[in-house]
């Protein structure tokens, strides 16, 4: 763990409780006379409290230093996607954000299936969960829209991942978001709704899942 995520991190006083009380000094044991890294994900410092009371359930702390964070440039990159099954949603979040990802845009495309409802505050814990362990300290952001004609009056600058002898270097001036169609790609509609926007596929022999396109996406811009 790099730092510990408390929304009111950087106030004199907080409280550990609940679910990182339990992580930090039940699971971890870490030891209650070391200073706490803390971070809340929207300012640029890295706050250290000192442990001043703790019991069974809770442990209060008190402000001694905050440090500026180092800032990390990294190219802007945001996923437009397809929506798929949450639970792959899920798995894949974590790897998009240790490498940098800035947004996520859940899209419901012609073969997305309705029944598939996104929750933004699940998906944020994992992504908080992540920052805690990968040490980044701004957050994921999320969009949901709901179709593809939605999205596309929306946002002008994409590309589009899709079967096609196009590669990413053929692209001059990438733009910076990128859809990924779901598990079944894009309609013929919906292809003919892009018909203008650029398109890339894979060197690759076999067919990729939604969620590998969008890793290997990310892999291609940011590493």
């Amino acid at each position: 763990m790099q730092f510990l995520y408390h929304e009111k991190a950087g106030e004199e006083r907080i409280v550990i409780e609940g679910e990182s009380f339990t992580h930090l000094f039940k699971s971890r044991r870490s030891s209650a006379k070391k200073p706490l890294k803390v971070c809340n994900l929207r300012d640029k410092f890295l706050y250290l409290y000192e442990i001043i009371s703790i019991n069974r359930r809770a442990a209060e702390c008190v402000l001694i230093k905050k440090n500026v964070l180092e800032n990390k440039t990294q190219k802007p990159l945001w996923i437009a996607w397809s929506v798929v099954e949450p639970k792959v949603v899920e798995k894949t979040l974590p790897f998009l954000n240790e490498i940098g990802v800035q947004k996520v845009i859940f899209v419901y495309t012609k073969f997305s299936q309705r029944s598939f409802t996104i929750d933004i505050a699940r998906l944020k814990r994992i992504v908080i969960n992540s920052c805690e362990q990968c040490g980044r300290y701004d957050i994921m952001d999320f969009e949901i829209i709901g179709s593809l004609e939605e999205f596309t009056q929306k946002y002008d600058n994409f590309a589009v991942v899709d079967f096609s002898p196009n590669r990413l270097s053929d692209i001059k001036n990438p733009p910076y978001i990128w859809f990924v169609g779901c598990e079944a790609g894009f309609s013929e509609e919906e292809r003919q709704m892009l018909k203008n926007r650029p398109v890339i596929g894979f060197d690759s022999r076999n067919i990729l899942k939604s969620e590998s396109a969008v890793m290997a996406i990310g892999v291609k811009i940011l590493l």
